[in-house]
C-alpha cells in the first residue's frame, strides 16, 4: 500500500550544491530506499528528503557508494545505464501525467514530462514535445574519488530544485494539504555489489518498474 510521506514547507534559501546542509534538510523526513517486489534492505543505503517553498520543490539524496563512477554527459542520455539518483512525481492523478528526472554523478540530467498512453510496464512512449526542464538547480558532492577504482569512495549527494513555473501541467506552487504521487529511486552499479547493480526505491514497488506509478508513495505538501 502507498504510504503518505511529508513533503515540509522551508522559509530558508536553498542553494542547490549538493552538500544539504541548509536548515529546511535537518527539519525533513528521512526517506528510507528498498529493493523493488521483495522490499529487503539495500546494500547500498541511500537516503531521501523532499522539501518546497513558493517557487520550487527539492529533492535531497544522501547515497553510499564505495565506488562512484559515471561517463555520460549529453543532456537526455540513457543516465540509468551507470550511478543514477531519481525522483519521480505526477502532481494530478486524473491527467497521468507525470515528471521524471534521472541525474548521474557527474550532475548530467535526463528529464522527462510524460502522458498516457503508457506502453507495458507503466513507462509512458509519448514526452511532453521533447520537454527540457528550465531553470532546474542541480548540485552534486563526491566524497572520493568519481571514476577512480584505486579509491574507495564514502559517498555521493545530489540535490534538486525543480521549478514549479516550469511544469507545464501544474499552474503555480501547491498549497497545504495538496497531495502528488511520487518516489524517489536509485541505480548502484559497483564491484562491490554482489550482482554488480542494485535497485532501490523509497516506495514498495510490486514491480521492478520506477515508472508504475500505481505503488508510488503519496507526497503531502505540508506547511
Amino acid at each position: 500500500m502507498p504510504e503518505t510521506r511529508r513533503c515540509t514547507y522551508t522559509s530558508d534559501p536553498v542553494i542547490a550544491d549538493g552538500h544539504l546542509d541548509e536548515p529546511g534538510w535537518a527539519a525533513a523526513e528521512v526517506l528510507e530506499f528498498f529493493v523493488p517486489v521483495s522490499g529487503a534492505p539495500v546494500i547500498s543505503r541511500t537516503d531521501g528528503r523532499m522539501l518546497w517553498d513558493d517557487n520550487f520543490l527539492y529533492a535531497g539524496f544522501h547515497a553510499r557508494d564505495r565506488d562512484v563512477w559515471s561517463y555520460q554527459t549529453e543532456h537526455d542520455c540513457p543516465t540509468c545505464h551507470e550511478d543514477v539518483l531519481e525522483l519521480f512525481f505526477m502532481p494530478d492523478e486524473a491527467s497521468g501525467v507525470y515528471y521524471n528526472f534521472e541525474i548521474n554523478a557527474l550532475g548530467t540530467v535526463y528529464d522527462a514530462c510524460n502522458r498516457p498512453p503508457y506502453q507495458a510496464g507503466g513507462a509512458s512512449m509519448i514526452r511532453w514535445q521533447q520537454w527540457d526542464c528550465q531553470d532546474l538547480g542541480v548540485g552534486i558532492h563526491v566524497e572520493g574519488a568519481i571514476n577512480d577504482l584505486d579509491v574507495e569512495d564514502e559517498f555521493w549527494q545530489l540535490e534538486i530544485a525543480v521549478p514549479f513555473a516550469s511544469l507545464p501541467t501544474v499552474d503555480g506552487p501547491p498549497a497545504p494539504g495538496d497531495r502528488w504521487r511520487f518516489h524517489l529511486s536509485r541505480y548502484d552499479y559497483s564491484i562491490y555489489l554482489p550482482e554488480g547493480r542494485e535497485l532501490s526505491s523509497t516506495a514498495h514497488l510490486s514491480k521492478c518498474d520506477f515508472h508504475y506509478f500505481q505503488d508510488w508513495d503519496v507526497l503531502e505538501f505540508q506547511s
